[in-house]
């Protein structure tokens, strides 16, 4: 195992997440807040702070973790659950978690080199495919907090045991945030938006959250 992977699983342990999870949420909710137009008679001094997103606090937190991921230190697994329950008071929560996991999976890919992105236009689908599925792994060691990752191969299964979204309540909606991030990657890999299913749920009371490709 090397450094790097000895230092992501003593986080996993310490039940810390790396901060480019809350970050991602953060950034969406912010995202979605923002008005889609202003009127010429809107004032903005009184409508933009009941936007949460759009708030100073949301803002000095983004930086705090923004901060937080150039040093390489990761944040409490209970902080990223209350930020996760906050999300989940609000009515348009899916959408923010949604979007929080694609870009995490964004995220992610961009820090591949321009070589290994430009190879990915000329590999067959089958690699493209192995390429996503180690990036899946590496991506949810470093944001799944105390849970397990378990991966199979055929067909592509991501298994996750104990995982933070099962703590929070909402029936399984926190589990898109999982799902989206998944989808994404392998989107960005294979150029073809991929078909999941989620046949299992721990945030309806299952042991596991699980997604399976279907190809």
């Amino acid at each position: 195992m090397s450094a790097a992977q000895q230092t992501i699983e003593k986080d996993r342990r310490r039940g810390t997440v790396a901060p480019l999870l809350p970050l991602a949420l953060l950034q969406s909710m912010r995202d979605h807040d923002r008005p889609r137009e202003v009127l010429e008679d809107e004032n903005l001094a009184e409508s933009l702070p009941r936007r949460l997103g759009l708030t100073g606090v949301v803002e000095s937190q983004i930086h705090r973790y923004e901060e937080a991921a150039r040093r390489g230190r990761p944040v409490p697994a209970e902080e990223v659950l209350d930020l996760i329950r906050l999300v989940l008071r609000r009515p348009d929560a899916e959408p923010i978690l949604r979007e929080a996991g694609a870009e995490l999976a964004r995220r992610y890919f961009a820090r591949l080199p321009a070589a290994a992105t430009t190879a990915l236009a000329i590999l067959p689908r089958s690699a493209r495919l192995g390429a996503a599925k180690r990036s899946v792994r590496a991506l949810f060691r470093r944001i799944l907090g105390p849970g397990r990752l378990e991966l199979a191969a055929r067909p592509f299964t991501v298994r996750i045991r104990e995982p933070l979204t099962a703590r929070v309540g909402g029936a399984g909606t926190a589990c898109v945030l999982y799902g989206a991030a998944i989808e994404e990657l392998i989107h960005l890999y294979t150029r073809q938006r991929p078909r999941l299913a989620q046949p299992h749920c721990a945030g309806r009371g299952e042991e596991c959250c699980e997604w399976t490709l279907e190809e």
